[in-house]
């Protein structure tokens, strides 16, 4: 009987999740006019639609390489701190822990808000200012992501390479980042996700020909705009996620990411 309910509580909760991205994914091939499920027929017109309008077409673009970036920088950061919470038990680790997680507490909307106003304040442009609230909105996932795998890994393995010659930075290298690099791999991937879809700290951050694809969706929609072309622009999104998880899996497997 628990496993039959068990069963029935998974089934509901994989509906309710996945029910609607499919209904995106799917109406986003429509050959229609409309907003209809089922949809009459099948064509690409709106992915072509997407990209002829260059406002999505950049926003798009900026989206790609302002994820892969921030990803990449949350991921270094987040490796840094995990390695000093780590191996230091003081305040300060304590400290930069709380600091780092801190965006996680945080409403996202007062964020932005307040990086908005440092911003003025200190008169960084809008480019830099959107990719440091990337990374700072990133920066947890990836650390904990890091530092769950660091709690795991067994020093005595790095103290052996030590005392056969190898330094604190070649031995990290060489035993404990091969060890660990699921967890570094699996904080880039959250770290990616987060970043592609972030809109409510990105919307006060975002200037004339600077605006990402999540900002350019709500936009569109306000303005009544095609729901199929915004359906186009989520399903694209929603791929390439997938494209990016595949990859990851292939590299270090699905196992080792669900753990991490």
């Amino acid at each position: 009987m628990g496993a039959v309910f068990l069963r029935l509580i998974v089934g509901i909760a994989l509906t309710l999740i996945m029910g609607p991205i499919l209904v995106v994914l799917i109406v986003s091939f429509s050959s229609g006019d409309a907003l209809v499920f089922p949809p009459p027929g099948f064509s690409l017109r709106w992915f072509v639609e997407f990209f002829g309008i260059a406002e999505m077409r950049n926003a798009f673009m900026l989206s790609i390489v302002l994820a892969l970036t921030s990803a990449c920088a949350s991921a270094l950061l987040g490796l840094l701190g995990a390695i000093y919470v780590s191996r230091n038990r003081n305040g300060l680790s304590t400290f930069l822990q709380m600091l780092i997680m801190a965006p996680l507490v945080f409403p996202a909307l007062i964020l932005g808000l307040a990086l908005l106003l440092l911003y003025k304040t200190v008169n960084m442009s809008v480019l830099p200012g959107l990719f440091i609230a990337h990374v700072v909105v990133c920066l947890p996932y990836a650390f904990r992501a890091v530092l769950t795998s660091l709690q795991s890994f067994d020093t005595t393995l790095e103290e052996a390479g030590q005392s056969l010659g190898a330094g604190p930075v070649r031995s990290f290298m060489l035993i404990t980042l091969p060890i660990i690099w699921p967890g570094v791999l699996s904080g880039w991937l959250f770290a990616f996700v987060v970043s592609f879809g972030e809109l409510n700290t990105a919307l006060f951050l975002t200037g004339p020909g600077i605006v990402t694809l999540p900002i350019e969706i709500f936009s569109y929609l306000q303005f009544q705009g095609n729901q199929l072309v915004v359906a186009a622009a989520s399903a694209l999104q929603v791929l390439i996620i997938l494209f990016v998880l595949v990859l990851a899996e292939r590299l270090v497997g699905a196992k080792q990411l669900v753990q991490r």
